[in-house]
């Protein structure tokens, strides 16, 4: 992988990379496919009781890694810690409490009706924790994870690899493989040279040049499957305070030369929303076209010159971040913006967007959840915790907070959520949308069935190794 885990304590994640490792050793009560529809996991049926309340019969004959079993008990300690920690809160918040009737049945109590609960049981947040290893780990349960899924852990050396085996308890299918380790390389062309010498079996983000060769190949082959996750710039509003600014920024950005000549095809061109169609329709589309003339009037027109930015970014946190950051550099300088590129580690990256040290920052969200609204409470309500960008209005607030109440998937939701982009992107300019990523990966042909999520995760149910 391009980067290390940060965290393995689900509802304290950091980055979704966090997520993929997380997901071997954990399970929710739920999960989703790739076409959007929900699946039993550790939960074998579901009901909606009430407007709040929510009954899941819980999957019997389950234990946890270290041994202790799976119940009603678990979850409720599990789900009721998630839904106060401050990245588990913007998942789960709305959980007041879960009552447990009997071992094998869990009510999950809201404190309000929130018709995405199921998209958000599905995130690696709502993971089910060993309360055993809670109790006696504490904190270092970030480092230890215990859950009750198909691997378990078996060590982290930071910054140089994370290893699991084979759960040979697991309650379901168990996967062939018998070790998986993650190695941290963050430059792509050792990550490929890594693969082209037999140390690694399947990398990230692979060059997008060399994909031609990757497909032509008789030794390796690419893996690109759809994803979630919009590319974006982002405005602090507190120090880009000017919407003229933004406006011609956004204008000066060229989508399309991006994702043709550097990306050399891996990804799709944001020209419609920040959201990508094939999740939200958008009609008509939501955008600022790219046109470095009208840039140029407007900051005419007001009397701006000499305009100088600050651009946060991570060193190879995305498929070739810095990279794209310089051509947007140039592309500013066409205009008459003078762009500085301040790149730095990804924790030390995403810990700058969250202490707001920034004036433009280069961000991607993922829907993990499958539902574009968690991205818009997650990221652009007043109060959240990821609103980089500073930005409060409280009838976009508003707005958001009726996502709640409408039927996931209806006419009007998806108008509502139009709306909320239509005044981030046009009016405000308060995110430019770059392009939307796929999940892209080179491994030898030896290793067959690897899959991936569009919610990012990584699917080894199937993978066999020669």
């Amino acid at each position: 992988m391009a980067s290390d885990a940060q965290s393995l304590d689900p509802p304290n994640f950091v980055l979704a990379g966090d997520f993929t490792r997380d997901n071997l050793v954990y399970e929710g009560l739920v999960k989703l496919t790739n076409d959007g529809q929900f699946e039993p996991s550790l939960a074998t049926s579901w009901k909606q009781v009430s407007d709040t309340e929510w009954d899941f019969k819980l999957r019997e004959g389950v234990k946890f890694q270290d041994g202790t079993d799976f119940d009603s008990a678990a979850v409720k300690k599990s789900l009721e810690r998630a839904s106060t920690q401050a990245q588990g809160k913007g998942f789960l918040g709305m959980i007041k409490e879960v009552q447990t009737p009997d071992p094998m049945t869990a009510r999950l109590v809201l404190t309000n009706p929130f018709s995405s609960i199921l998209n958000n049981l599905t995130v690696p947040v709502a993971a089910i924790i060993s309360p055993k290893a809670l109790d006696e780990k504490g904190d270092k349960i970030a480092k230890e994870p215990v859950g009750t899924g198909p691997f378990e852990f078996v060590e982290w050396i930071p910054d140089t690899s994370m290893t699991f085996k084979r759960y040979s308890g697991y309650w379901g299918d168990k996967p062939s493989v018998d070790k998986v380790s993650f190695i941290p390389i963050p430059e792509a062309s050792t990550r490929y040279s890594a693969l082209q010498a037999g140390d690694i079996d399947v990398i990230e983000n692979p060059p997008p040049d060399q994909a031609a060769s990757l497909k032509s190949s008789s030794d390796f082959y690419l893996i690109t499957e759809p994803k979630a996750r919009p590319i974006f710039l982002g405005f602090n509003l507190k120090t880009v305070t000017n919407p003229v600014i933004r406006k011609a920024v956004a204008h000066a950005i060229d989508r399309n030369a991006i994702v043709d000549d550097v990306l050399e095809g891996i990804g799709n061109a944001a020209n419609e929303g920040l959201v990508s169609p094939e999740f939200l329709k958008n009609d008509p589309p939501i955008k600022l076209d790219y046109n470095p003339e009208e840039s140029k009037k407007l900051l005419k027109d007001a009397g701006l010159s000499n305009v100088k930015l600050t651009l946060t970014l991570p060193a190879a946190r995305y498929l070739k971040d810095k990279d794209i950051g310089e051509v947007v550099q140039q592309q500013l300088a066409k205009v008459g913006i003078t762009l500085k590129l301040d790149v730095q580690e990804a924790g030390t990256w995403y810990q700058s967007l969250l202490d707001h040290k920034t004036e433009m920052y280069y961000l991607g969200w993922g829907m993990s959840s499958g539902d574009p609204g968690d991205m818009l409470l997650r990221v652009f309500r007043s109060d959240s915790v990821n609103n980089m960008s500073q930005f409060k209005d409280p009838a976009v607030d508003a707005q958001i907070d009726s996502l709640a109440t409408l039927e996931v998937g209806s006419d009007e939701r998806n108008q509502v959520m139009q709306d909320v982009q239509r005044k981030l992107v046009e009016d405000d300019a308060v995110v430019i949308p770059l392009y939307h990523m796929v999940n892209f990966f080179a491994a030898r042909k030896g290793v067959q069935n690897f899959h991936t999520t569009t919610s990012e995760l990584i699917d080894l149910s199937d993978v066999t190794v020669d």
